[in-house]
């Protein structure tokens, strides 16, 4: 049977520690390690004509069109994660348990926001989907520290526009193929 979030296993007591790294520190650390991240393919219903709404990003690893998302912290699961990175960056609360989950992507980014920025960062990323309910479209407030605007794409326009990471083509090639699957029951 389907499992619509992802299994999070605590082995003991764990504690996370929420300890800030300076740019520096942080910098080094990017060096050395793999972050884990999640993104969020936002959806305007689960219809296969539905939009897609990406955000303009205005940092680096990827200042373009790009999904919500950010790091994950120490002891979240992938659903507690993005719905904290979705309350920061566009002002929405949203129960963790709509989140479902999409796939995992792996990314090698050759710049980073952190000095030197040209050692590049890599990434490993669990995706997930949201559909918006009535209204929650309308309270969406971007973080201008983070996006320069959002616009709503259909999936076929990312899907056949060379001008969006590949990585984008591929969420949205595989949440189409499964709206179909849906809809052929």
């Amino acid at each position: 049977m389907f499992n619509a979030t992802h299994p999070h296993f605590v082995t003991g007591n764990f504690t996370p520690q929420n300890v800030f790294l300076g740019d520096q520190e942080y910098g080094l650390a990017l060096d050395c390690l793999v972050k884990a991240c999640t993104d969020l393919l936002i959806l305007d219903s689960d219809d296969s004509d539905c939009k897609v709404l990406l955000g303009k990003r205005i940092v680096e690893p990827q200042p373009d069109w790009w999904y919500v998302g950010g790091r994950m912290k120490p002891g979240e699961n992938p659903e507690q994660s993005i719905a904290r990175l979705v309350k920061r960056e566009l002002h929405l609360l949203v129960e963790p348990s709509r989140f479902r989950p999409l796939g995992t992507h792996s990314y090698a980014w050759a710049r980073r926001q952190q000095a030197p920025m040209d050692n590049g960062t890599c990434d490993i990323s669990v995706v997930l989907t949201l559909v918006l309910l009535p209204g929650e479209a309308d309270r969406i407030h971007m973080d201008v520290k983070e996006y320069a605007e959002f616009r709503w794409f259909s999936i076929s326009e990312i899907i056949a526009s060379e001008s969006f990471h590949p990585a984008l083509q591929a969420s949205a090639r595989y949440s189409a193929a499964t709206m179909l699957a849906k809809a052929c029951g």
